[in-house]
């Protein structure tokens, strides 16, 4: 009998598909659902039998999720993977027609080891709350699960880490005109930022066999939700991006750090129209105020830029 206490889950980058790589990060995990489905078929046929006559191993699918606590550690297989395009320490999204990165995630299970070659991130949600550290949830879709004999097969190896993991007892949200630095202060509880690939996934062909190929990124969308106390500021933010008639699109920053203020991630939304802006009176204490809204691609700014500096 296995429990969770002492779960290694660690990963890498991989230079091709469909060549599994030794894991080069460790992942600050708090849970996983990765897992195998063999899709075994029935022919249907009329032969009286009481049951179905026969099942054949037609296709595997493998996918499932993680729930991760972020550290700098792998906050940069994090975002390269999600993202998809890197440049030094500057994270963006992946151009049109250009295939994510594919990674190898190896899980050691009490011991068990599994590994998951040519993992795509289908997408990823980061939740920042006041006081908390900062949680990250992870779609994820693989091609196959290798056990220790298979052909590919990795090890865990020997990661540590080193560094403390980012929070929020200083994170900072601002905003600002669309297209600018958003240099406004605004003091949220809680924000959510979800980055969804819209993955296509690869047809069955004649020469697929049981495994499914690599899927692509279809029309992408970042979409960001925070939560604050209702006040007068909150209300003219609300009158200016929200119900005016020709409401104007508005620039968001979060930034995060860990003990160190060195040490901090910055997300930046040049272009951000709000959805939806809710603040009812639910009770006899504080109003709670919520704002929703999503990324847009206007000219030649970046929809989402994630920047990882770090304190060396």
């Amino acid at each position: 009998m296995k429990v969770g206490i002492g779960t290694i889950a660690q990963a890498g980058i991989q230079s091709a598909f469909g060549t599994p790589v030794a894991p080069t990060v460790k992942l600050n995990l708090s849970s996983e659902s990765l897992s195998v489905t063999n899709n075994k078929g029935d022919e249907g046929n009329l032969i009286a039998s009481k049951t179905p006559n026969q099942r054949d191993l037609l296709s595997v699918d493998v996918g499932g999720g993680m729930d991760l606590i972020l550290r700098p550690e792998f906050a940069a297989w994090l975002f390269q993977a999600a993202l998809g395009k890197k440049a030094g320490n500057v994270y963006t999204l992946a151009d049109v027609n250009t295939d994510l990165p594919a990674s190898t995630i190896v899980i050691s299970r009490g011991g068990v080891v599994k590994t998951y070659p040519d993992v795509t991130v289908s997408s990823v949600t980061i939740n920042a709350a006041a006081q908390d550290y900062v949680k990250v949830t992870l779609d994820l879709v693989g091609t196959k699960e290798l056990n220790a004999e298979d052909t590919g097969a990795q090890v865990p190896g020997s990661i540590s880490f080193s560094l403390p993991s980012y929070k929020c007892t200083a994170a900072t949200l601002k905003y600002g005109t669309a297209g600018a630095t958003a240099s406004t202060g605004i003091c949220v509880e809680s924000t959510e930022l979800t980055i969804d690939n819209s993955l296509e996934e690869t047809p069955p062909t004649y020469c697929s066999g049981l495994y499914k190929g690599r899927p692509s990124p279809g029309q992408r969308s970042v979409t960001v939700n925070f939560q604050l106390p209702f006040s007068t500021d909150t209300d003219t933010f609300r009158k200016t991006y929200y119900t005016a008639v020709d409401a104007p699109c508005v620039s968001l920053a979060l930034t995060f750090t860990t003990s160190d203020p060195d040490e901090n991630i910055v997300i930046e939304l040049p272009h951000v129209s709000l959805t939806a802006a809710d603040d009812p009176v639910s009770g006899a204490g504080i109003i709670e105020a919520t704002f929703a809204g999503e990324a847009l691609s206007v000219g030649a700014d970046e929809p989402i830029t994630v920047t990882i500096n770090n304190a060396e």
